[in-house]
């Protein structure tokens, strides 16, 4: 009489091979999940280091060469929000009238230990313009020398 079904140890090695797969997946879905947490961090670093130079664009400040720390609190009604520590670098740029701005963001370190960057932000600065003073002596003004109508 001829028996069907498997062995004990056919059973075995499928089972072994199943567990050795499902285990490969988990692995995979907590890298993916770790992965995406990081992103998010990423994301809000670099947020943040654009919003200082934008700052700093929009304001037409003409930094001094050297380190400034500062702080970002959450809103108060942010209950999951970070505080970041940013660092903002300045140095002579490689061109006259220009600076070169290094904005290093990391979250704050809780246990006082070391700083930790997650996301540096290199830009140059022009020196801002001189404003001028509405004089008259511009040619589209309509004053003498000027453009005005004959």
């Amino acid at each position: 009489m001829k028996q069907r079904g498997f062995t004990l140890l056919e059973v075995l090695v499928a089972l072994g091979v199943l567990v050795f797969g499902v285990m490969a997946l988990m692995q995979s879905m907590s890298t993916a999940a770790v992965n995406t947490v990081m992103l998010d961090e990423r994301t809000q670093a670099y947020m943040v280091a654009s919003d200082k130079l934008v700052e700093m664009q929009v304001y037409q400040q003409w930094p001094e060469n050297g380190t400034q720390d500062e702080k970002l609190e959450p809103p108060e009604d942010d209950e999951h929000g970070r505080t970041w520590q940013i660092r903002t670098i300045i140095s002579n740029g490689p061109y006259p009238d220009t600076r070169r701005v290094d904005i290093e963001v990391g979250p704050e370190s809780r246990l006082g230990g070391d700083r930790q960057v997650i996301y540096i932000l290199t830009s140059l600065l022009g020196r801002p313009a001189p404003e001028t003073t509405a004089t008259g002596d511009d040619p589209g003004s309509g004053g003498e020398g000027g453009g005005g109508e004959s």
